[in-house]
Order: C-alpha cells, then structure tokens, then sequence
C-alpha cells in the first residue's frame, strides 16, 4: 500500500488518499500496537541476544519513525490537493525516494526479525 501510494504519485497519476488513509490506519491500529506489545516483554527475555535486541530496538525506532513521517506526509498531501498544489512526493522526488529506501529497510528488518523468532 505505501510503494502504491508513493510510486503512483510520482508516475504523475493523483495521489490515492482513500487507500493510503486506509494503510495509515491498519499500521496505527495493528503494527504499532502489537510492536509495542512485543517491546513491552523484548526487554526481559533472557532467551534474546543482547545484539538481537539492540536489533529489534533499531527495527522498532525506525518503523515508529517511518509510520509519523508517512502519517506527516500524508497529510501534507491531502493539504496539497485541497490547496490545489502538485503533491509532496512529486515536488520531493529524492524525498520519496529515501522514504521508500527507509519503508523497506524497516519491512524487511520486520521479515528477519520474524524468520529468526518463528522459522529459523
């Protein structure tokens, strides 16, 4: 849903706030809340590493800041178009750019972080 909103922008099509609001939502009501669920008990495992909680608390930190510069941007957006502006990803290429780079790096330290606690 991010890659969508953020690569559909910026291939010069409207930005789709409808499905973006609704991936906003899904991360505030289920991601960052069973992430702060699980940091709640990361801290006093004695079954994880120290480096596996120094990695967990790099993957938390940088998946909080990534949902606040989204939900940020996000509304940048929608003022944008209520502004009648061009959006915020068309007119920060290289900013959107970072932000996928980051969005992916804490997606998939989220994917490693699960194979290692339920597959490996």
């Amino acid at each position: 849903g991010v890659l969508y909103a953020i690569i559909t922008t910026l291939r010069g099509k409207p930005f789709p706030k409808v499905p973006s609001g609704i991936v906003l939502a899904f991360e505030l009501c289920v991601n960052v809340v069973y992430m702060a669920g699980r940091a709640s008990h990361a801290d006093k495992s004695v079954e994880i590493s120290q480096g596996m909680k120094l990695f967990y608390a790099f993957h938390g930190t940088l998946s909080l800041l990534m949902f606040v510069v989204l939900a940020a941007v996000y509304l940048l957006s929608l003022w944008d178009e209520s502004s009648g502006r061009q959006n915020w990803f068309a007119r920060n290429r290289t900013g959107s750019y970072v932000m996928i780079f980051f969005w992916m790096v804490s997606v998939i330290s989220g994917e490693v972080i699960f194979y290692l606690a339920h597959l490996a």
